[in-house]
């Protein structure tokens, strides 16, 4: 209820598209601004491309983007190749990310005033995307924002938010597009949503692709987009170009084709059923539903669904105790050496076996990003809510069970900057780097990190980074 208030009431003040004096759209055409203060309410800010050829005297299509560590200009720029072929607006919030919602639905108010003051929008054709917790943002905007009427979801890593009730929202009709790596923690979460939208005949395509749990690369954002596209000519919305349409059908009849070389069952029965649903009223689909038909009730889909189950199942089994561990290792600090060296343990033969060739490397891959997460947002909990021991635990212990990642030494800074303890900031902030931190610009713009800002190891890490 809160969340449809707040949208509603951003959307209701926001009935003139006024360009701001301090932004000049025609000379941004074409280039990633990375950091537009809104007008009405300078700490909130996002990252925008406009097409080369935009201009104001006509609607175009939008797309809002929210990235799980507010990094409006990371999101903008995997979407801005995209946006630059198929003429559409992104922006991103540099405010929204995983935590509260009130401060992710105020950073998605604030982005929807000030796009609508300054750029001239397609009030039919406004589309949400996300990446893992932004997915789930980008959702909640498409469902709870009654008078937007989002056309439409990009959803990366991650689906629907948890409900709060059984019944479905009254605005879940926008078509979507849900795109998960192979070795993605919510893997099993997206094949769910598919199952689920199938039964339902709802619009929907999920796109998987070799990879971990992050935004897709931009080959496959363009995939996302042209369907998006192809779905607004179906719907009327755009103008149909048979041109176009007739090479997405082709390409869509060549996966159907590959998965059957393939024995992809599943495969072929998704690429069968974006034949028969994606083009209806666009191209003769009659060939294609028999086939589909027939392959529903088929022995080689229920196998193959089958042994998804299975992988899925083997995914829970792998994480279920650990998980229930690393909830333990924050409330029992009598514990904590005890759980952390088993977690520890059975992370890294997680992590061993997720490197190996075996057939089922992704789903180790998964079952150790699961608990990965898990334990990154647990210490994250812990440095919002000034639990500083706890979050300094949950750092460390990742920063042990993923030694070559950035993430855990860098909140681990965080926790030591709050802490007052600027000398180990500085040395968790050199073992960032030694694992893989490349950008000054993620030291310089978190805002946990500003107290070392003067401090001439931090500035001279800082210079290193941006010699590179």
């Amino acid at each position: 209820m809160a969340a449809t208030i707040l949208l509603a009431a951003a959307i209701t003040a926001s009935g003139q598209q006024t360009p701001g004096a301090d932004f000049n759209t025609q000379a941004a055409r074409g280039t990633v601004v990375s950091n537009l203060a809104c007008l009405d309410d300078p700490s909130q800010s996002y990252a925008a491309y406009l097409p080369s050829h935009y201009t104001p005297d006509r609607a175009w299509p939008i797309i809002y983007a929210f990235d799980p560590f507010a990094r409006g200009k990371g999101a903008v720029d995997v979407y801005k190749d995209a946006a630059e072929k198929y003429g559409y607006i992104v922006v991103g919030s540099n405010n929204s990310k995983n935590g509260p919602s009130a401060l992710q639905l105020g950073a998605a108010q604030a982005l929807w005033l000030d796009t609508h003051r300054r750029f001239a929008i397609d009030k039919n054709r406004v589309y949400t995307t996300g990446l893992s917790g932004g997915a789930r943002v980008a959702t909640s905007f498409a469902l709870y924002c009654y008078t937007c009427a989002v056309a439409g979801v990009i959803a990366h890593g991650a689906g629907y938010p948890a409900m709060q009730s059984q019944k479905q929202p009254a605005n879940d009709h926008f078509v979507y597009y849900a795109i998960v790596g192979d070795a993605d923690l919510n893997y099993p979460e997206i094949m769910a949503l598919r199952k689920k939208k199938d039964d339902a005949g709802a619009a929907c395509k999920v796109k998987i692709y070799p990879g971990p749990h992050q935004w897709a690369p931009p080959e496959i954002v363009d995939g996302a987009v042209a369907w998006l596209e192809l779905k607004a000519m179906q719907s009327g919305a755009e103008k149909a170009d048979s041109a176009f349409i007739d090479k997405l059908f082709e390409a869509t009849q060549a996966d159907a084709v590959q998965a059957e070389q393939h024995s992809d069952a599943l495969g072929q029965y998704y690429a069968l059923r974006s034949l028969v649903q994606d083009f209806k009223g666009l191209e003769d689909t009659m060939p294609f539903e028999g086939k589909l038909a027939q392959l529903k009730s088929s022995k080689p889909l229920k196998s193959a669904e089958h042994k998804q189950e299975g992988e899925i199942a083997l995914q829970a089994s792998l994480t279920a105790a650990t998980a229930s561990e690393l909830a333990q290792f924050g409330v029992d600090a009598e514990a904590q050496a005890g759980l952390g060296q088993h977690i520890v343990r059975v992370m890294s033969d997680l992590r061993r076996r997720a490197n190996s060739t075996s057939a089922d490397h992704a789903v180790y891959s998964r079952a150790f990003s699961q608990l990965f997460i898990q334990g990154m947002e647990a210490g994250q909990d812990a440095l919002r809510e000034a639990r500083l021991p706890q979050a300094t635990a949950y750092f460390e212990l990742m920063a042990e069970a993923a030694p070559d990642q950035a993430w855990p030494a860098l909140a681990l800074a965080e926790a030591q900057v709050r802490a007052g303890n600027k000398k180990a900031a500085i040395k968790a902030i050199e073992q960032a780097v030694q694992r893989g931190l490349k950008h000054a610009q993620t030291l310089t713009q978190d805002p946990e990190l500003q107290p070392l800002a003067s401090d001439p190891a931090f500035q001279r890490i800082v210079q290193g980074l941006s010699a590179q």
